[in-house]
């Protein structure tokens, strides 16, 4: 039994190390468009679905009442909050008609497998003159491509499903770090 445990976590640590190597660059990308965004007056929405949805929440929850700096809470909407099940495919591609803004950013945070709410929501902040943060996962094709010049797709495909929300998570403390940096100051 400790073997196993010790297992799962060499793998984390071994995942960690490659999602920083691989993902580094991309994440100081997306942190400094989330930083202009939010210095320029903007509004950060963010979308998940499945297990995707609590990091979604997670994400906005930090932006809007701080991570590890105490500090005034960011524009950031967990667009997830906003429509419930059943409202079909192009739930969150409404939302984003109705409340995105030119410059403003939509971070998703995929689940994988194409999911048409994703596919219909980027096209929707396409359309309004939003940047789209991707975390795209496995199976993500047509999502990937219907991003623009401006997006940033931040790619958790080589991590295998298993690991997906922990990737996730390393880039939303990351992201939130960069953030309270460059807005605040510090290390």
């Amino acid at each position: 039994m400790d073997q196993l445990v010790f297992q799962h976590l060499q793998n984390h640590i071994e995942t960690t190390m490659t999602m920083g190597e691989n993902c580094a660059i991309k994440i100081v990308d997306a942190a400094e468009k989330l930083t202009q965004t939010l210095l320029s007056g903007q509004t950060i929405y963010s979308c998940g679905v499945g297990e995707t949805a609590p990091l979604s929440q997670l994400f906005v929850h930090y932006l809007t009442a701080g991570y590890q700096i105490e500090r005034p809470g960011f524009p950031a909407i967990d667009l997830g909050d906003l429509i419930s099940m059943g409202q079909g495919d192009k739930s969150l591609a409404n939302l984003i008609h109705i409340h995105g803004q030119n410059s403003d950013i939509l971070v998703v945070f995929s689940s994988g497998n194409d999911n048409p709410l994703f596919i219909n929501a980027i096209d929707a902040a396409i359309q309004k003159g939003l940047i789209v943060l991707l975390i795209s996962a496995t199976n993500d094709v047509l999502i990937s491509q219907g991003l623009s010049q401006q997006d940033i797709e931040i790619s958790c495909t080589d991590y295998g499903e298993d690991s997906n929300s922990a990737v996730n998570f390393l880039i939303i403390q990351c992201l939130c770090t960069l953030i309270d940096n460059k807005i605040f100051g510090g290390n």
